[in-house]
């Protein structure tokens, strides 16, 4: 019998940074408006008031805070940095933080409402590396406005998407369901694929919480029903992001689950320089200018990897997805079982063993569904006998490399691959990169280096 655990790494491998925890709009939903997330965040801002009461010399301080905890990601090794907030764009050195995080050869990318990015803003992102980014939009115009209590916000979004695709920058829309707007879902993505040429969705949860509404396992059926449609009809990439628990989900909607990272290869660090596993949570890990996160994160979260706050059938699930979203019970818990499976006390291990027969028929559905629906003939990869690699950013990490692929993802890499991607230049041919890697792994072939050179995201 299997036992499950999460994936144990010396430091985060991607961050949100909070840039500042103020926005320009007024999202209900929003965990930034819980109230024990915004005591949190006000905390170190009344401060910082105290300490300096004119306004200039406040952001003056707030920024060289900023680029001091980029430069402590840059030690601990992190790779990527996603502008994040509050509204990153309403802080006044926003530019400047871009830039010195640019120089420190992050991949860069950001989340935003898209409602102060113009043409220029769009050409400065573009400019220092940002190939891909997420804006906020939750709704056809009518509906969207209402959610977010701002009217134009809509067509600021739309015109925020124009200007990042004019410079280069391939954006995702993010939407967020709720009572609302969850009746528009179907409508809102035909408009944007057929009007607005947008073919990238990522459909977020819900955090429940008791200041609205909460949404139901069948809404999120309902939800899925139209991922699964709008995919079909109009071809468009779409998924259920955030992490759903596979166990509760029909299996010819599992493509469209997405998995989560965070409180693994993911963190969020806000201005005052507090780390937390995940965005939505209000409890603090620790303090990057402070403490070594090397120390701090595998301390601070080793319970959660072994899955301490999981039931016993996820522990030995076939299917196993990470428990589904750990902070879905409530913004304020730092993590805990997702919303719709059970706590640990509340299920014997007669029930887990139960349902894990259960899911490993279903695995073998899924196996069988996705073979006889989605499988297609593997194409075979031509290779250039000068491969180029897309940009990259890696560190050591266990007994290899993680490496993080600008749009690709993350992959772990043995030390004998990643001698192998050192060397793709757009310059050097095949033989000769398998030449120098002999060099350190006598015996290599050149079969097995274009094995390597197959699995890698090569232009």
């Amino acid at each position: 019998m299997q036992v499950n655990q999460l994936t144990s790494v010396s430091a985060p491998i991607s961050v949100n940074l909070e840039v500042t925890d103020k926005c320009n709009l007024s999202c209900s939903f929003c965990f930034n408006a819980a109230p024990s997330y915004e005591a949190m965040m006000q905390s170190q801002e009344k401060q910082d008031r105290a300490e300096k009461a004119q306004n200039e010399l406040l952001i003056s301080v707030r920024k060289k805070r900023i680029l001091k905890t980029l430069d402590r990601l840059h030690e601990t090794g992190v790779l990527e940095i996603r502008l994040f907030g509050g509204e990153f764009t309403i802080f006044k050195s926003w530019r400047e933080i871009l830039e010195y995080a640019s120089t420190k050869g992050f991949l860069i990318s950001f989340v935003s409402n898209g409602y102060l990015i113009d043409g220029d803003a769009a050409d400065a992102l573009a400019r220092n590396g940002v190939a891909e980014c997420t804006i906020s939009i939750h709704g056809p115009r009518d509906v969207h406005d209402a959610v977010v209590k701002r009217i134009g916000s809509f067509d600021r979004a739309m015109a925020a998407i124009k200007y990042l695709r004019e410079s280069g920058v391939v954006p995702t829309v993010a939407y967020t369901p709720n009572r609302e707007n969850i009746d528009t879902l179907e409508a809102f993505i035909r408009e944007m694929c057929e009007e607005y040429d947008v073919m990238s969705f990522s459909i977020s949860r819900l955090f429940s919480d008791d200041r609205y509404s909460n949404l139901t396992l069948d809404d999120y059926y309902r939800i899925l029903e139209v991922i699964d449609r709008c995919h079909r009809d109009l071809g468009v990439e779409i998924m259920l992001a955030d992490s759903f628990p596979r166990c509760q989900v029909p299996i010819k909607y599992w493509r469209y689950l997405g998995y989560c990272s965070q409180g693994v290869t993911f963190a969020q660090v806000d201005f005052n320089g507090n780390i937390k596993n995940c965005s939505a949570t209000s409890k603090i890990l620790g303090n990057v200018l402070e403490e070594d996160v090397t120390k701090l994160w595998p301390e601070k979260l080793s319970g959660m990897w072994r899955l301490d706050h999981l039931p016993k059938s996820c522990k030995i699930c076939p299917i196993f997805c990470g428990g589904g979203c750990t902070v879905s019970r409530g913004v304020e818990n730092q993590f805990a079982p997702d919303e719709f499976i059970p706590w640990p006390s509340d299920e014997s291990w007669l029930q887990a063993i139960a349902k894990t027969v259960y899911n490993r028929v279903r695995k073998i559905g899924h196996r069988i569904f996705y073979a006889q629906h989605y499988a297609k003939p593997e194409s075979v990869k031509e290779l250039s006998n000068t491969p180029v690699v897309v940009e990259y950013n890696s560190r050591p990490e266990g007994e290899g490399h993680v490496v993080m692929f600008k749009n690709f993802g993350v992959r772990q890499l043995t030390d004998q691959a990643y001698e192998v991607l050192r060397y793709i230049d757009g310059k050097r041919s095949i033989s000769e990169i398998t030449a120098i890697v002999q060099k350190k792994y006598n015996g290599t072939s050149e079969a097995e280096v274009v094995e390597i050179l197959k699995s890698l995201p090569l232009r």
